[in-house]
């Protein structure tokens, strides 16, 4: 192999080429964040999200989701990007009165962040094995049991927050996170050196239901997104997600249009017909349930 072909450059210039606007490295080293779960996880804070309990050892270590990893290269993209990456998908939720408005998360107001991401991982993996042949490498979206955010501020890629949510100063919180582990071993890039919060407590004081009751801790049983989105059952007829924290910050500067979808379009159009209409957004894990 070419001593001098600089892997992590070359994935760092295809992540830029792909979208992601935020690239960073960290090592794959065991989790620092994994005691903190386990408590979280034992105290209940994950509410009926039961397949965050199961199999809990495996976010200890990503040795455990690939063996012999040794680098975590961290992807960030905002809502924004993959949003507007599908514009007929987008519009579905900007059409009807808003008076009959079902309010939707920022997020979830277009393309599922899964397939957007998906692909591009692939790419990332496809050029990885052509690079490195002897080299092995797995792609993680948040569907993986792997603690994203720790590895995520570890690459540079921002600051975990009071919300729990990791703060960027130019993107702040509205961005998606993926990662691409590496047997090879790459050179790290540097954590970012500020405090995103200080004394500012205007998400916790912005929860409808105080789930931030505890600053960088989240009770699930009290936040309207768990309710509204993870709970088992139909569409909610009060809103899909909610954006109250992330309004509430202050590094939270760009604001998105406020989607949303007709209630009467909802109660009018038959389950299957809602199923093929929303079949790659975020609220199909909803629609399958109607």
């Amino acid at each position: 192999m070419n001593t001098s072909f600089d892997l992590r450059e070359h994935l760092f210039h295809l992540a830029g080429t792909l979208g992601f606007e935020l690239v960073g490295m960290a090592s794959a080293g065991p989790s620092e964040s994994f005691a903190y779960f386990q408590r979280w996880i034992g105290d209940g804070f994950h509410a009926g999200m039961d397949y965050l309990g199961r199999n809990i050892e495996i976010r200890a270590d990503p040795q455990r989701l690939l063996p012999g990893a040794k680098s975590v290269l961290m992807l960030g993209v905002s809502y924004r990007t993959v949003l507007e990456s599908a514009p007929e998908i987008r519009r579905l939720f900007f059409a009807g009165d808003e008076q009959d408005a079902l309010p939707i998360a920022d997020y979830a107001c277009g393309i599922d962040y899964h397939i957007w991401i998906r692909e591009r991982l692939k790419r990332l993996a496809q050029s990885h094995k052509q690079w490195i042949p002897q080299g092995k490498c797995r792609g993680c979206v948040d569907a993986t049991p792997f603690l994203e955010r720790q590895y995520a501020q570890n690459a540079g890629l921002g600051t975990i927050g009071k919300n729990t949510m990791l703060i960027h100063p130019v993107y702040g919180s509205r961005f998606f996170l993926a990662a691409l582990l590496s047997t090879e071993e790459m050179v790290p890039t540097p954590p970012l050196s500020f405090d995103p919060c200080g004394d500012c407590r205007r998400c916790q004081d912005a929860c409808y239901d105080k789930a931030l009751g505890e600053p960088y801790r989240l009770d699930a049983r009290k936040c309207v997104n768990y309710w509204t989105i993870e709970h088992k059952g139909g569409l909610s007829d009060v809103s899909f997600g909610c954006d109250q924290c992330q309004n509430a910050c202050p590094w939270n500067r760009e604001t998105l249009p406020k989607g949303h979808l007709s209630r009467k379009m909802l109660q009018e159009t038959s389950p299957s017909e809602l199923k093929s209409i929303f079949a790659q957004t975020p609220l199909i894990r909803k629609l399958r349930n109607v």
